[in-house]
């Protein structure tokens, strides 16, 4: 577990920004070096796929981090280095590795600096429509530094939602609800590409409905909540992430996050607690 405290002091952004947004740029060529359909890979012990590009693109992160921050920790999803420090970069080589590997372009580099538990700074890249989205807390969300902002839509009817990972649910009764409703689903195999067309007011929401380390969500939560949305685990609560999540739910508005927690209430699980 990584240390706490309970006053926490906010170092300067500027420098952890641009580095952020020039290793994006190189995990984004990396993609783009091995990006073809049927693409060889290997299956890890939880089910997912690795290729090739996933490992290359996560030692360079170290690499590069270990460099530049040598005295942060690095939580990644192909290999880690955790230190005795306030700061913690959770990275994913390429989330939505699975379209990845088939050709698809729906798959991102997500980098996020994470302080006592918040993160703090977020960079997601799509390296092939060039949209390299950051946010800094406080000073709001951006799309190749133009400013961007989630849908003011406030209700189920007539949204579009994106759903990834349907075995979280403990059942399906919540799509009921969203069918009566007229809801739209989309499913790109990558939540933070998901997030991400929410923070730009694309989607009205995101339902990711598994206990996975943070790499999954980190990112998108500074991201959306900067363009104006709302991000929790999926009965409504706040959550740390430098610790596994209990699931992730991001929104447009208030209204709409209270309108989508309603909606799977019947289908969550009874959740792990989180260590505070």
């Amino acid at each position: 577990m990584l240390p706490t405290s309970r006053f926490v002091t906010m170092m300067p952004m500027s420098e952890p920004l641009s580095f952020a947004k020039s290793l994006a740029l190189e995990a984004g060529a990396i993609m783009l070096k091995h990006f073809s359909p049927g693409l060889e890979h290997t299956v890890k012990e939880d089910r997912t796929p690795l290729t090739r590009a996933d490992t290359e693109i996560n030692d360079l992160v170290l690499a590069r981090i270990e460099a530049a921050f040598p005295e942060h920790s690095v939580l990644g999803e192909e290999g880690s280095r955790i230190k005795e420090s306030e700061y913690l970069w959770v990275v994913d080589p390429i989330d939505g590795t699975s379209p990845y590997m088939r050709g698809v372009p729906t798959n991102v580099f997500s980098l996020a600096l994470v302080q006592d538990g918040k993160p703090i700074l977020g960079v997601v890249y799509d390296p092939y429509m060039k949209r390299m989205y950051h946010a800094v807390q406080g000073t709001g969300a951006y799309m190749n530094d133009t400013r961007i902002h989630t849908s003011a839509h406030e209700s189920l009817d007539e949204s579009s939602i994106a759903i990834d990972g349907f075995r979280g649910f403990s059942n399906l009764e919540f799509l009921e609800t969203l069918r009566n409703s007229n809801s739209r689903f989309l499913s790109f195999g990558s939540t933070i590409y998901a997030h991400m067309l929410v923070a730009s007011g694309q989607l009205e929401g995101v339902i990711f409905p598994l206990v996975r380390p943070s790499w999954d969500c980190a990112s998108a939560k500074i991201i959306v909540e900067e363009a104006g949305g709302r991000t929790s685990d999926l009965v409504g609560k706040s959550q740390r992430y430098d610790r596994p999540v209990n699931g992730f739910i991001s929104a447009g508005s208030a209204t709409f996050h209270e309108a989508l927690l309603t909606a799977i209430a019947p289908s969550i699980p009874d959740l792990p607690v989180q260590p505070s």
